[in-house]
Parts: C-alpha cells; structure tokens; sequence
C-alpha cells in the first residue's frame, strides 16, 4: 500500500500526525487523488481491451457453433434426398466446426471470468477513490488544526520567557507608588533639618494655649500635681 493509500486508510485522531511533515498537505493529497483517478482510467483501458478480445472469442464461438447447425441441417437435407454421401460430407463439416467450438468454449469462459474480476477490482478501486475525496478535507483541516494548536503554544512559551505587558504595568505602579513615599519623606526631612526649632516650639505652645480643652485639661494636671502656672 502506498503512502497515500495509508493515509487515507489511517483513523481519524492520527490524521494530522501523518501529514504534519507534509509542506502543502493540500496538493499532496490532491496529487494522491489526481493519481488514483489515473490509476483507474489506465485500468479501464486494459478492461476494455480484455472485454473487446471477450467479445471476439464470444463471437467466433457463436459462429461454429452456428456453422455446425448449417452443416448439419444440410446432411439431414441430404439424406432427405438420398444422397448419403453428400450427408457425410456435411457431417464431416459440422463435426469440425463442433471441435472448434469445443476449443474456443474453455478459453471465453476463462476470459468473461477475467472480465467480470476487472470490473469488480474497477468498483474496489472507484469506492477508493470516492474514500480519498471525502476524507481530503478533514484530514486537511485535522491538519490545519494541528498547526494552530502548535503556533498556539509556541506563542504562549514566547510570552513565559519574556515579561508580559501585566508585569510591565505592575512594576511602574509600585515604582510610581515608592517613589510617592520618597517624595513625603523627603518633605518631612526638609521641614525638620536640625530638630525643632525654637520657633515651632513657640508655634505649637501657641496652639496649645489657644485651644480650651487642652487649657483645661492642662490645668488639671498641674493642680493634681501642685504645680503653679510659671510667671
């Protein structure tokens, strides 16, 4: 069996393992189609030349035996008639084409025989045929199939090895986030370079002394500890 016929003979879930080395599965299984077409028109042509010779055999055959009739039908004419010998001779002729007849009958029927095989082998082959086009497309599109699951795949392995647009985001987040926190620590840095100054000493006493609630509860402490406000 040929490649071609295994690969219409494979199962279907094998069907794009098969042609997957194929550069243009298309025109392999075309060309695979195109071939066995041929291959039945070349085998037709040998069928009718058998058929033809058949036919010629059948016919001779027919012939002698129609000729032996004749013959025999005269040597009755001539005994009818009273002439014996001209008898003998028809039966001499019949008896001859009867012989021929013998000899041509085993060879037709071993060529219609031969005949009728063909024209089964012909039927095998057509039914092959009419297999490898229904089965073209879905091995085809198996195959097709294949590959973008492959491109698939080699896609994804190309996106594990490099960082994905995602990472990339979140990676400038935390970076724009951080330097968010540099910003606010390097502005509480510059608003205290040496400590607290006298004047902001004075700024929050000055708070504090505005506030009531926290005069009150100031002076509650120093009473509870017998402490004067300083003069």
């Amino acid at each position: 069996m040929s490649i071609f016929s295994r690969i219409f003979k494979i199962g279907q879930a094998s069907a794009n393992k098969v042609v997957e080395n194929f550069e243009k599965p298309e025109l392999m299984l075309e060309q695979a189609i195109a071939d066995k077409e041929k291959q039945i028109r070349e085998v037709k042509q040998s069928v009718q030349q058998v058929i033809a010779t058949e036919r010629q055999t059948k016919a001779q055959l027919e012939k002698e035996k129609a000729e032996k009739f004749q013959w025999e039908q005269k040597a009755e004419a001539a005994m009818r008639s009273g002439r014996e010998d001209l008898a003998v001779k028809a039966l001499e002729r019949a008896a001859e084409h009867e012989a021929r007849a013998a000899s041509l009958e085993p060879s037709w029927q071993s060529q219609q025989s031969g005949v009728a095989e063909l024209k089964q082998e012909i039927i095998a082959m057509e039914a092959e045929a009419a297999e490898y086009r229904r089965n073209k497309d879905f091995i085809i599109a198996q195959s097709k199939a294949a590959q973008v699951k492959k491109d698939i795949y080699e896609a994804k392995a190309k996106m594990t090895n490099k960082r994905s647009p995602d990472d990339l985001m979140a990676r400038m987040k935390a970076k724009a986030e951080r330097q968010g926190y540099e910003a606010e620590a390097a502005k509480e840095m510059a608003a205290t370079p040496g400590g607290t100054s006298l004047e902001d000493e004075f700024k929050t006493l000055g708070a504090g002394a505005g506030n009531p609630d926290v005069q009150a509860k100031l002076d509650a402490l120093k009473a509870k500890l017998g402490t004067s406000t300083p003069g």
